[in-house]
């Protein structure tokens, strides 16, 4: 995959890799840093290109309401912006968890393998 794009901070990184946005947690994230994480994703989802999302979640935090409240809004902007497949990476309960806050209309695939999500996303 090329990378066209990408931002990191000590607790995730973020890239655009041909059709796909790919965010890793590897450390705990508050929820103010979840929601200006899901900003930094907007401008990366508006041109067009990008129609899938892997998520990876590689950090043991806990998922509070406002954590699960700002995934429905990472679902909700990224369908607005035709991102309508999410590939979730993480352990079972989590990606169970994650794909039941986003939006119907969002085709998700879980696993919790980053190669097999990375597969999943190019085709």
């Amino acid at each position: 995959m090329e990378q066209v794009s990408a931002a990191e901070s000590d607790n995730w990184t973020m890239k655009v890799e041909d059709n796909a946005t790919i965010i890793e947690y590897h450390g705990d994230i508050s929820p103010e840093e979840g929601e200006a994480i899901v900003e930094e994703w907007q401008p990366l989802i508006s041109e067009g290109e990008v129609d899938t999302h892997v998520l990876h979640l590689d950090a043991d935090d806990h998922f509070d309401d406002e954590t699960f409240g700002t995934i429905e809004q990472a679902g909700t902007l990224g369908l607005q912006h035709g991102v309508d497949r999410w590939a979730i990476v993480a352990g079972k309960t989590k990606t169970m968890a994650i794909a039941s806050k986003l939006p119907d209309d969002i085709e998700t695939y879980e696993t919790d393998d980053l190669d097999d999500g990375l597969d999943w996303a190019s085709h």
